[in-house]
């Protein structure tokens, strides 16, 4: 860890239990400022779930979360604000079918951060430049391909300025060849230097853009290091059979 960047995320001893089963187990983990960290592990293992954390989309049985020096834990915290500088893209898009693309980015900026209309439209029409769609501004989501649909999620999501990017598989509802439209517009994030924690398995893409790879099985973080370590030598012989599982998939 660099101890001349600030830790932009940090999450200690976490644990969520549905019912019986108990998803987390005492996760803690720190995202230092810039670093892309790629979550990868079975399903069912906490991954998506200690996402959601984060934003409190799944309040935590015990454990704290900071965001900035911001604890969204903490029940006096205004979640509401809390949450607009953290940005969320999911599998399933979630964009209003009935408003266009330009109309998705500005619904947050107009109505949570009171921009006016004028200033919000050139902000949205900015961020739909970013990724690549600005000529697709005035499109419903019916007419939108799906990594189309997932580039205006993001777009979204980074008109609010977030000081962190959480992707919850964000390929995976994709067809094969609509992937690597979205892959491109996080690899460009990424080189921008936003700060990003992302659950994918897609391997290419954490060999080539992350700082870190963290495997989580079974509600704990098994292992985790630079992608070169635990791509090509990890330490543990389960990180090395689940990584080897699904590189044969890709």
């Amino acid at each position: 860890m660099d101890p001349n960047k600030n830790v932009i995320v940090k999450i200690e001893d976490l644990h969520k239990s549905y019912g019986q089963e108990e998803v987390l187990k005492g996760i803690s983990l720190d995202i230092l400022e810039g670093e892309v960290v790629i979550l990868v592990g079975p399903s069912g293992t906490g991954k998506s779930t200690l996402l959601r954390c984060i934003n409190q989309l799944t309040v935590p049985d015990a454990g704290r979360v900071w965001v900035r020096d911001v604890e969204l834990t903490d029940p006096k915290t205004n979640i509401d604000l809390a949450r607009q500088h953290i940005g969320m893209v999911f599998q399933s898009f979630d964009l209003f079918n009935h408003l266009t693309a330009l109309d998705n980015i500005m619904l947050g900026l107009v109505h949570v951060l009171k921009m006016d209309k004028d200033a919000a439209r050139e902000k949205a029409m900015m961020e739909l430049d970013r990724v690549g769609l600005a000529n697709k501004y005035e499109n419903y989501p019916g007419q939108l391909s799906g990594g189309q649909k997932q580039r205006v999620a993001i777009a979204r999501s980074l008109a609010m300025e977030p000081v962190v990017m959480l992707f919850d598989e964000p390929t995976s509802a994709l067809d094969p060849e609509l992937i690597g439209e979205v892959l491109v517009v996080m690899k460009n994030l990424a080189l921008d230097g936003m700060t990003m924690l992302c659950v994918t398995h897609e391997i290419g893409f954490a060999r080539d853009v992350s700082t870190r790879i963290v495997f989580m099985e079974h509600g704990n973080i098994v292992e985790q290091g630079p992608p070169e370590i635990i791509l090509n030598n990890p330490k543990l012989e389960r990180t090395r059979q689940f990584l080897g599982k699904i590189s044969d998939l890709h």
